[in-house]
């Protein structure tokens, strides 16, 4: 075979190859990382709190079950006694507001916001902190921060705290409330 054959054979079989490799590419990824798929670490601290939140402040008496088990053991109130099992928590939970009887309560508005990572306090672990705002219609709006922490696939609940007048002006109260050892 002459050398003008050999490189042409050669330019046709390196054509094959390349469009061979090309058709088993995704062309729309971009990139060789893998793509994520499911909700984002913000989504699902978002949906945590938010149950959490509404376990605790919208329903009375409170869903000690769910807001239980939205939590992390070690912020249980009964960690000390019993390791933090479920049953303990929600028999410590469970008359959460069984007090409040009033029917005539308009239903209560929860917005999660200002998701974002929070280094640890010297009582608590780093994880992602939330801003939970709550409103009932003819009340004023209340504000509690959340931190919550990743323990296998789930975000659970490591702190609460209100976040009451002492930053009433401040937009984002998250990061400097969670650094507090409260």
């Amino acid at each position: 075979m002459n050398p003008r054959i050999r490189h042409a054979s050669a330019a046709v079989a390196t054509a094959a190859v390349l469009t061979t490799l090309a058709a088993c590419s995704d062309s729309n990824s971009g990139s060789d990382k893998p793509q994520k798929k499911g909700p984002s670490a913000e989504q699902l601290v978002t949906k945590a709190a938010g149950a959490y939140m509404h376990a605790w402040m919208a329903v009375k008496p409170a869903d000690a079950t769910t807001m239980c088990e939205l939590s992390t053991k070690a912020s249980r109130p009964n960690f000390d006694e019993d390791g933090g099992t479920l049953a303990g928590c929600v028999k410590e939970r469970k008359t959460i507001g069984a007090e409040d009887t009033d029917t005539t309560r308009a239903p209560l508005d929860i917005k999660i916001s200002n998701v974002q990572d929070v280094p640890a306090s010297a009582t608590h672990p780093a994880g992602k902190g939330a801003l939970a705002t709550m409103h009932r219609s003819g009340e004023d709006q209340f504000r509690y921060v959340v931190r919550l922490v990743k323990e296998g696939d789930t975000w659970l609940i490591e702190q609460t705290s209100d976040v009451g007048d002492r930053f009433a002006h401040t937009a984002d109260p998250v990061a400097p409330v969670l650094a507090g050892t409260d």
